[in-house]
């Protein structure tokens, strides 16, 4: 089942197209990370799927229902949009008081669970003012986690977490998808860390979805190479393009190749240039970073 659908979504503002023409499935129970450059329009369609503002064209299903106001699905969403907000005099607990009673919800416990888990215990009774950027962030997931939802839509969750915190709210989400089928919609600029946390990946930049890829295919997908520099990297290059490395000489003047065995086994072509008296001088593995993996797709 699929639980976010839009198709053909369009937004603009002016001049700005800030969504073009995305459409993108979210399936039950995954964790989809929708990641791009800060101002590539991920927080304008996050603001289209809560109905926020209304798109220009195209539609949007939850649920597999219509998205629209007043419907019950929304009984069901969860969200943190940009900024958590909060009352500024009430402390932790107040603020989720007041939250519970928003919701109508009837168990009293769920607001201590909550707090226990996204470890608010020593500032629950700390006015909302004074807390840090992390755990104001911590606040605000937790109002949107406190009726249990089936769906959670996150905006950056992870901005002024220190390193701790940013584990612990990843190995709560993934707690949340396995053990309560909660399906997650997952915002933000920084691969490194929507790689360790989504199962699918979808790369948004100026407005347009340029490619969607599952978690698991990435390894694939960047750039691996052995680079070697020899003295004599003409006779070197001769020397494995005859024995099958299919090498090359790229812009630097160092010798690489992409072929899997050489990567795998860089011994090999160590043993095999002593062998024809032009041992390498360095040789080394490259592999990209998913940062620059991010970057090569959206320069593509």
């Amino acid at each position: 089942m699929n639980i976010i659908q839009t198709y053909d979504l369009t937004k603009t503002f002016g001049d700005t197209i800030a969504v073009d023409y995305i459409s993108i499935n979210v399936r039950e129970g995954e964790i989809y990370g929708f990641l791009g450059l800060n101002g590539a329009g991920k927080t304008t369609l996050i603001r289209l799927l809560l109905g926020m503002i209304k798109p220009d064209s195209g539609s949007i299903s939850l649920f597999g229902h219509n998205a629209k106001q007043g419907s019950d699905i929304w009984n069901n969403v969860g969200y943190l949009v940009e900024t958590p907000y909060a009352y500024p005099n009430l402390t932790v607990k107040e603020n989720l008081e007041v939250f519970y009673q928003l919701r109508g919800l009837n168990d009293r416990k769920q607001i201590d669970k909550i707090i226990s888990v996204l470890q608010l215990d020593q500032y629950k009774n700390k006015k909302a003012k004074y807390l840090s950027l992390g755990n104001s962030q911590r606040l605000g997931l937790a109002k949107a986690l406190l009726h249990n939802p089936k769906l959670l839509i996150l905006d950056e969750p992870i901005n002024g977490l220190d390193p701790a915190g940013i584990v612990e709210v990843r190995e709560f989400l993934k707690d949340l998808v396995k053990n309560h089928n909660t399906t997650i919609f997952l915002s933000s600029h920084i691969l490194s860390e929507i790689s360790k946390v989504a199962t699918r990946i979808g790369i948004v930049h100026e407005g347009k979805l340029i490619k969607e890829i599952n978690t698991s295919e990435l390894e694939d997908q960047i750039i691996k190479k052995l680079c070697v520099n020899t003295n004599e990297n003409q006779k070197a290059l001769q020397i494995l393009n005859e024995n099958g490395f299919n090498a090359s000489i790229n812009g630097n003047g160092l010798i690489e190749s992409t072929e899997i065995n050489a990567i795998q086994k860089p011994e090999l072509i160590s043993a095999l240039l002593v062998k024809y008296n032009v041992p390498p001088k360095m040789i080394s593995v490259f592999e990209e970073d998913l940062e620059a993996y991010f970057l090569r797709m959206i320069k593509s």
